[in-house]
């Protein structure tokens, strides 16, 4: 019920953004209706939103129709190579939630390039408008292969109601206030846990742990692209952090995404990182919440998880030119308005800063000031999710379960460099 109330509140406040984008002269004297399948990972609290998008996509093209299938990312991820390989997948899909992977649809020739997406057109989108990070994430030797279906940044997600309970009076600002007020929140009952002070995933979700590795100087990946992780600051960082958790145990082990998430929904949960997805989880189940910066760590400066999901075009598709304009449809400032209203993200293009409608949403201008600082967790590699799922997950987890931490990255580091070929 929830879900059906979110989605009609998202159409009516999308409808309103999106009155009076017609359809595009293209395929306005077209009497054939075009049918673009897609498979989407948005199962999520933006959902309704994403939802409500395609259907106001839909009634505004009528030559061209989106069918949206929407399952979960590891569902997708298991089916969708196979799928578009053997001709049977869909037109357009959402193949990861990182920007790596589609390196792996590339080198194995199921997605095409869209390069005449940008430009100066109707049914076209300005290089220029684009954010940079985003661009050059999706363009592998000269070409376009994605499109974003959404750009984020991360935030801190705080219990209002559980930090006046613990007499906290606002967020942290510092890494240092960060663990100290999530060992305050943190609340027992003998020997079981009642209350965490911050629900951390550690697999199947946007990255959360390199942030407490960014902002402490350390990282996954150096410079010439081997491995970082037994680095002394990686270390120090992924030791502190492990030893609150099997100390004071101020998170849950083994957290997937969801999982944190029901949590802090849950309000069993005083803090989590996380993206403006989670608001349409949140604000239904009516957490009295508040969102603040990612707390600056030993580097002096912010740093935060970048997100963006690409939108890519299968090559054995017969629809590109249908595909396309529902791309620069979706990229569009409306529709882009449209997202921002419903969900709280920062607009996937840099022109739309003075944007009508972007101030309806409280929470957009938050993640839009994160930007700057937010990067992407190893958006170059091929074989990310082999990295992430097999090497870099794992070894946090070990972490977590109190294994000595210099050794498991130690461990972890020379797998890391197997994987990506460096000696």
């Amino acid at each position: 019920m929830r879900k059906k109330v979110a989605l009609l509140g998202a159409a009516a406040c999308i409808s309103a953004s999106l009155a009076g984008v017609g359809v595009p002269a293209a395929f306005a004297a077209s009497s054939s209706k075009v049918t673009l399948t897609y498979w989407a990972g948005f199962t999520g609290g933006d959902e309704p939103t994403y939802v409500a998008l395609v259907k106001e996509f839909n009634q505004t093209h009528p030559d061209i129709q989106v069918d949206m299938t929407i399952e979960p990312w590891d569902t997708i991820a298991q089916k969708l190579p196979t799928a578009m390989a053997t001709g049977a997948g869909p037109d357009i899909a959402t193949p990861d939630y990182n920007v790596g992977t589609i390196r792996e649809y590339i080198k194995e020739g199921l997605i095409a390039p869209i390069d005449s997406l940008l430009g100066s057109g109707p049914d076209q989108v300005p290089a220029s408008v684009i954010p940079p990070a985003v661009k050059a994430a999706f363009t592998i030797n000269g070409h376009l292969y994605a499109a974003p279906a959404n750009w984020a940044t991360l935030e801190l997600y705080y219990n209002k109601t559980l930090f006046a309970k613990a007499g906290i009076a606002g967020p942290p600002t510092t890494m240092t206030q960060l663990q100290q007020d999530a060992v305050k929140l943190t609340i027992k009952s003998g020997s079981r846990v009642t209350q965490y002070g911050m629900a951390i995933a550690d697999h199947s979700t946007i990255a959360m742990w390199p942030i407490f590795i960014w902002a402490n100087g350390g990282n996954i990946l150096n410079a010439t692209g081997c491995s970082d992780l037994d680095s002394p600051k990686t270390v120090q960082a992924v030791s502190t952090w492990a030893n609150l958790i099997v100390k004071d145990q101020i998170t849950q082990v083994g957290l997937a995404g969801q999982d944190a998430d029901n949590l802090f929904s849950a309000q069993k949960a005083a803090m989590e990182i996380n993206g403006p997805w989670a608001i349409g989880e949140y604000v239904p189940a009516k957490v009295n919440f508040g969102l603040a910066p990612v707390p600056v760590g030993a580097i002096g400066k912010l740093v935060t998880t970048a997100s963006t999901v690409p939108m890519v075009v299968n090559a054995k598709s017969k629809n590109l030119a249908a595909a396309l304009t529902f791309f620069a449809w979706w990229m569009s400032k409306p529709a882009q308005a449209g997202l921002a209203e419903g969900v709280g993200y920062p607009p996937s293009r840099t022109d739309m800063a003075n944007y009508p409608g972007l101030t309806k949403n409280p929470y957009v201008a938050g993640f839009a000031a994160e930007s700057p600082d937010a990067q992407f967790y190893l958006p170059t590699l091929a074989n990310f999710n082999y990295v992430d799922s097999s090497i870099f997950s794992p070894a946090i987890e070990q972490a977590e379960r109190g294994g000595n931490v210099a050794t498991v990255l130690k461990a972890a580091s020379e797998q890391l460099n197997q994987a990506v070929g460096c000696k």
